[in-house]
């Protein structure tokens, strides 16, 4: 029987012009992606041969320390060949803090390996800083660290008695030095007044006559809060009900503009009575008034 040859087929290849069109588009969408992986290809082969070693080496309990540490080095010096090393610090937030200062606690230049940086350690260094409240670092490959930060606000100046320091509203110092720009802020003295004075700022909120006019606050005894105006004029608060005290100085105020006189103390530590003096003569009571319900 003789053999019977099938005859080929004639192939012809179809083509959807959507399909071709969508395929071009996303071709031409990755052309950048392919152009960097291209240039990487010889150097993450390299990188894998090492990140192979180095996994070998973490789970082999017979490698002895400086083996592993060599594995290591390996790996960062092939990561930075292939491309993952810094190029560049990026810094969000910073206001106050010196750039040079910032710059030097990072301990971090240009070309290094980026996934050899301790970012922990780096964070910890930068926290040190006088300046920095909190920082965030994180690592934007292939060649770029990030910080974020968070600075501490002046709040006011502390008398140490041979020192100034300006502090934050915690009470605790910023620094000690380059003060002048801050020369606006009330001045604190007194044992313990620097934990003690965001309390007293929140309650001056509700009377601003006074809190405008503060210069110094001084924490006396560890009871009681003197305070000094910009006018020269002087307030000594009770170590109790300091809100009462201050409404019946508001009272007074209103009737007799009493915080308008230059150079005048006003006791308000007397419960039924507030004693008026210029500053170094002896006081001089204002005229009694009536029983007020409690405020506080």
């Amino acid at each position: 029987m003789p053999k019977m040859t099938a005859k080929p087929m004639k192939r012809t290849r179809k083509t959807t012009p959507s399909r071709s069109r969508t395929a071009w588009s996303w071709r031409a969408a990755f052309a950048p992606m392919r152009r960097l992986f291209s240039s990487w290809r010889v150097s993450l082969g390299a990188l894998a041969s090492v990140t192979a070693l180095a996994l070998v080496g973490v789970f082999t309990s017979e490698l002895t320390r400086p083996v592993a540490d060599y594995m290591r080095d390996g790996f960062f010096q092939a990561s930075a060949a292939a491309g993952l090393q810094v190029s560049d610090i990026t810094v969000e937030g910073r206001r106050r803090t010196q750039r040079d200062d910032l710059l030097a606690v990072t301990q971090v230049e240009a070309g290094m390996p980026i996934l050899g940086i301790d970012l922990d350690a780096m964070q910890t260094r930068i926290k040190k800083l006088p300046w920095i409240h909190n920082v965030t670092v994180v690592r934007r490959l292939p060649g770029i660290i990030h910080l974020q930060v968070s600075e501490r606000e002046p709040f006011a100046l502390y008398d140490e008695g041979r020192k100034t320091a300006l502090i934050d509203k915690n009470g605790d110092v910023i620094t000690r030095k380059h003060l002048k720009a801050f020369a606006h802020l009330p001045v604190l003295s007194g044992s313990g007044a620097p934990i003690r004075a965001q309390a007293l700022m929140d309650l001056l909120l509700d009377f601003p006559v006074v809190r405008n006019r503060l210069v110094a606050a001084e924490w006396i005894g560890g009871r009681r809060w003197s305070l000094t105006l910009d006018h020269g004029g002087a307030v000594h608060l009770p170590a109790k009900n300091v809100q009462n005290a201050l409404h019946r100085l508001m009272d007074l105020e209103r009737e007799r503009r009493i915080l308008a006189v230059e150079n005048q103390s006003i006791d308000l530590r007397l419960p039924d009575r507030i004693l008026l003096r210029p500053i170094g003569e002896r006081s001089r009571a204002a005229p009694p008034r009536p029983k007020r319900e409690d405020r506080s």
